[in-house]
């Protein structure tokens, strides 16, 4: 089992970042699954499968991939303009956290770690302009509709608590 917490780093400032996982390890590898709360720009809860390959004599070092998807968190908002109302949504998309990390053991079953990788997180914020007609949407008029498709790239560093064998 792994608990880790850290920052994303990227153009619009940091977010924190929450993981937890589990799995199974055999020899130098650990497979599992795991989810995650990432406050960077759109909050966003990300599930994803946890693959780590650890190297030399005591397997302290690692490098590891978590792809997965990055689900919304509950985010709906309208208002009303002088001419028009707004209704907003945002969507998940792709999520991928890789990179590398070391191991600290305590004892046979605990190790601190700390980890730094790169994150890459895709949200589509879709955007619909309704025209108001003595203050209700008109009958005939058309709405504008834009999507905006954010991809952000993402510094990250992180402190894991692990147990298990």
């Amino acid at each position: 089992m792994i608990a880790a917490a850290g920052f994303s780093a990227g153009e619009s400032g940091t977010g924190a970042v929450f993981q937890l996982s589990g799995g199974v390890s055999y020899k130098s590898y650990f497979t599992g699954i795991g989810m995650a709360y990432d406050r960077y720009e759109y909050n966003s809860f990300p599930l994803f499968a946890d693959l780590r390959k650890s190297f030399g004599n005591r397997q302290l070092m690692f490098v590891y991939a978590l792809p997965g998807y990055a689900f919304r968190g509950k985010f709906s908002r309208e208002a009303n303009f002088e001419w028009r109302r707004v209704e907003e949504k945002v969507r998940g998309g792709f999520y991928m956290d890789a990179g590398m990390g070391y191991k600290i053991p305590l004892g046979l079953r605990y190790r601190f770690v700390f980890s730094a990788g790169y994150v890459r997180k895709s949200v589509t914020h879709d955007k619909k302009y309704i025209p108001l007609c003595n203050g209700e949407p008109c009958p005939n008029g058309n709405p504008d509709i834009y999507k905006f498709r954010y991809h952000y790239g993402l510094i990250t560093t992180k402190l894991s608590w692990e147990w298990g064998r």
